[in-house]
């Protein structure tokens, strides 16, 4: 009993180390998704500090969520992919919309 409760400790921790890390560039990247686009859908000013404000948010959604991941592989998977997605979606954004504002 005592084994088992230390690994899952262990995995708990490295989760959510793992999603203070990978977390932030997570929310930095959505925030930018955000702001692109509500830039193009003209949302005036309030867009920067929407995309601004968001990204915290995010962030502790992504350190509640890992949470219930259940192994250390699947939560490196999950935040990796989200990031390499959530960064794609910015530069392809970026891209077409032209240089950031």
């Amino acid at each position: 009993m005592a084994k088992d409760t230390t690994q899952r400790d262990q995995v708990l921790l490295h989760n959510g180390v793992l999603a203070l890390v990978l977390g932030y560039p997570l929310a930095i990247a959505l925030s930018g998704v955000l702001h692109r686009l509500m830039q193009w859908l003209d949302a005036g000013p309030v867009a920067g500090q929407l995309a601004m404000w968001v990204v915290y948010p995010l962030w502790v959604g992504v350190i509640a969520l890992v949470f219930l991941v259940p192994s250390k592989r699947a939560c490196w998977t999950w935040l990796a992919l989200a990031n390499a997605l959530a960064a794609g979606a910015f530069y392809l954004m970026a891209l077409a919309g032209g240089s950031a504002a």
